[in-house]
C-alpha cells in the first residue's frame, strides 16, 4: 500500500508547474511609452524595461554640446501613492559625485536610469526631477496612450454639408477660443500660450491662458484678418485657423498632442487625431489636427493670392502698411495714439489696418493699467451715458476671463477703510492667481478724499454718478456697504456678500472663480 501511495504522490509532483530557477527574472519591455504630458525638452524615454530587480529606463538628453551630464540625486519615478528611487545611472552622473561625461557635438546623449522595481498592478508613473524640474506625467506601463475619455459627440459621424470657407480680406475683430484640454487633471503643470504674427508689429503677440480645474480655457485675440495661430500646451503646439469676430471651440487630446512632440517618436502620431472642434473654420482646423497640412487651408491661401494678385489693391495694401510700421513699433513702448497717429490712420486706403491699431493700443493701454492696478491705484471711468443692465458688463467687459472681485465702498464708511487693510494679506496669499480688484464707490464719496485714499489700495477703481451707484445696487442687492460681488472668469455672478465676509470666505469664492 505504502509503495501504491508513493508512486501516486510522484505523478502528482510530475504533473505541477515547474518553479523558476533561483536568479530567473521576469522582464518586461514598453518601447516608447505613451504619456500625458511633459514639461521640459531635455529629456525622452525611449524604453522602459520593468523586472523583479530594477525599473530601466533608457532616455536620451538633450542639450549644448560639451555641457556635463548630470542629474540630480532627488530623482524618482512617483505613482498615486509610492515614490521608487534612482538608484544607479550610466553616461551620466548622479549629483555630480563622479566626474561627469559631457554632451556630444550632436547635442544628445543616450543614458540609462536605474530605479527601484516597480510591483505589478501600477499602471502609470510621473518621472520627476527636482533640481531641474523635470516632470513627464503619466507615463504608460500598461497602456499604448493614456485612456482619455472623448465625448460621443466629437467622434465620427455621417458627413454633412461642408462648411464654408471666411472670405479673404482685412477685416479686423476679434477671434475667440473656447476649449477643453481631454485627459487634464489639476495635478499637471501646464504652461499653456497663444501666439500670433501679424503683418505690422515686428514680433508676434503672446498671451498665456489659464487652465481652469475642469480642463476648460478661454482666449481671446485682436486678428486683422483669418490667419493661423500656435497654441502651445507645455513643449507640444498647435497649429490653428482663426477668424476675427468669430469663435471657436477646441477639445484637445491632451496625451497625443504631448507626444506628437517628442522627437524620439516622431511619426508615431502622425494621422492621430489631437484636436476636435465646432465653430470658425472646423474643417481647416480639424485637418491641421490630424496630419498638420490642410487642403482647406491651401484653398483659402490659393484665393488669398489671387486677391493679392490684382497690382492696384498689393501696391495699395504695401502703401498702408509701409505708412503705419514704424508707429507700431513705437507703440510697443507707447500705447497711447496722438492726435497725429489718429489722423494717419484715418487717411489709410484700408480702414481695417486703422481699426486693428486702434483695438491694439486699446487692449496693450489696458494690459499696462491692469499690471499697474497689482502696484498702484488706477483710475478708470464710465460713460455717464451707460446705464441700467448694461452698467456691470461694461465694468467687467476689459477683464474677461480673469476673475473679478468687486468692492462697494465709501470714503466715509468705517467698516470699509477697516476690512481693505484686512484683504491685504488675502490678495498677497492670491498673487499667483488670475485676479482682478475692482472698486465702486459713488458721489458721497468726494473726489478729493477719494482720490487721496485710492493711494493705499491698489486695483481699478470707478466713481460712478448717483445713477449709476443707484442701479447697481439695486440690482444686486447691495443694502449697505462693504458689499461685494464675486465674478467668475466667464463673466457669472459666482457670489454676493453685504457686510466684509471675512477673508476665508473670500479667499474660497476668489478661487473657485478663478479656477473652476
Amino acid at each position: 500500500m505504502k509503495r501504491i501511495l508513493c508512486i501516486a504522490s510522484l505523478a502528482v509532483l510530475l504533473c505541477l508547474p515547474a518553479r523558476p530557477q533561483a536568479g530567473h527574472i521576469h522582464k518586461r519591455t514598453l518601447e516608447h511609452p505613451g504619456f500625458i504630458t511633459s514639461n521640459t525638452s531635455e529629456i525622452e524615454i525611449s524604453r522602459i524595461i520593468l523586472s523583479s530587480e530594477q525599473t530601466q529606463v533608457d532616455a536620451v538628453i538633450y542639450g549644448k554640446p560639451g555641457t556635463p551630464a548630470v542629474i540630480s540625486d532627488d530623482t524618482y519615478l512617483r505613482s498615486e501613492k509610492n515614490s521608487f528611487r534612482l538608484r544607479e545611472a550610466e553616461h551620466i552622473s548622479i549629483g555630480g559625485t563622479t566626474e561627469p561625461e559631457t554632451i556630444p557635438e550632436n547635442g544628445r546623449m543616450n543614458i540609462t536610469l536605474s530605479f527601484a522595481p516597480i510591483p505589478r498592478g501600477i499602471h502609470e508613473v510621473d518621472l520627476v526631477e527636482k533640481e531641474s524640474g523635470w516632470n513627464i506625467y503619466g507615463i504608460q506601463l500598461s497602456r499604448k496612450e493614456p485612456y482619455v475619455y472623448v465625448p460621443n459627440f466629437l467622434l465620427p459621424s455621417a458627413a454633412g454639408e461642408t462648411p464654408e470657407l471666411p472670405e479673404p480680406g482685412l477685416f479686423a475683430g476679434k477671434a475667440i477660443i473656447n476649449g477643453y484640454i481631454l485627459g487634464y487633471d489639476p495635478r499637471l503643470e501646464l504652461d499653456m500660450q497663444l501666439s500670433y504674427s501679424d503683418m505690422l508689429f515686428p514680433k508676434p503677440w503672446t498671451s498665456r491662458i489659464t487652465v481652469r480645474q475642469d480642463g476648460s480655457f478661454h482666449a481671446e485675440v485682436e486678428m486683422i484678418k483669418p490667419d493661423t495661430v500656435h497654441l502651445s500646451v507645455n513643449r507640444a503646439a498647435l497649429t490653428l485657423f482663426l477668424v476675427p469676430g468669430e469663435e471657436t471651440t477646441a477639445y484637445i487630446h491632451l496625451p497625443r498632442l504631448s507626444v506628437s512632440a517628442v522627437r524620439l517618436a516622431r511619426g508615431k502620431s502622425k494621422n492621430e487625431q489631437k484636436a476636435w472642434f465646432d465653430g470658425a473654420a472646423e474643417i481647416i482646423n480639424t485637418e491641421l489636427a490630424t496630419t498638420g497640412t490642410s487642403r482647406a487651408l491651401d484653398a483659402y491661401r490659393l484665393a488669398e493670392k489671387d486677391l493679392m494678385q490684382n497690382q492696384t489693391v498689393a501696391a495699395a495694401l504695401d502703401k498702408d502698411i509701409q505708412a503705419v510700421r514704424p508707429l507700431c513699433e513705437r507703440m510697443l513702448q507707447d500705447a497711447a495714439l496722438t492726435t497725429a497717429d489718429r489722423k494717419l490712420l484715418r487717411s489709410l486706403t484700408f480702414d481695417d489696418i486703422g481699426k486693428y491699431i486702434e483695438q491694439k493700443s486699446n487692449a496693450l493701454r489696458l494690459e499696462a493699467a491692469r499690471s499697474e492696478s497689482s502696484r498702484e491705484a488706477v483710475i478708470a471711468t464710465l460713460d455717464e451715458k451707460v446705464s441700467g443692465s448694461d452698467i456691470l458688463p461694461r465694468i467687467i467687459a476689459p477683464h474677461r476671463g480673469r476673475a473679478i472681485l468687486i468692492d462697494f465702498w465709501a470714503t466715509w464708511c468705517g467698516p470699509c477703510r477697516k476690512s481693505i487693510p484686512a484683504m491685504r494679506p488675502l490678495r498677497k496669499k492670491l498673487a499667483s492667481k488670475d485676479i482682478v480688484y475692482i472698486y465702486l464707490t459713488g458721489p458721497s464719496s468726494p473726489e478729493k478724499e477719494w482720490r487721496e485714499t485710492l493711494s493705499q489700495m491698489t486695483g481699478v477703481h470707478f466713481r460712478l454718478t448717483e445713477e449709476q451707484w443707484k442701479t447697481l445696487c439695486s440690482s444686486y442687492g447691495i443694502t449697505g456697504i462693504p458689499a461685494y460681488l464675486v465674478i467668475s472668469h466667464d463673466g457669472k455672478l459666482k457670489s454676493r456678500h453685504v457686510g466684509y465676509p471675512g477673508t476665508d470666505v473670500l479667499e474660497k469664492d476668489l478661487l473657485r472663480a478663478a479656477e473652476e
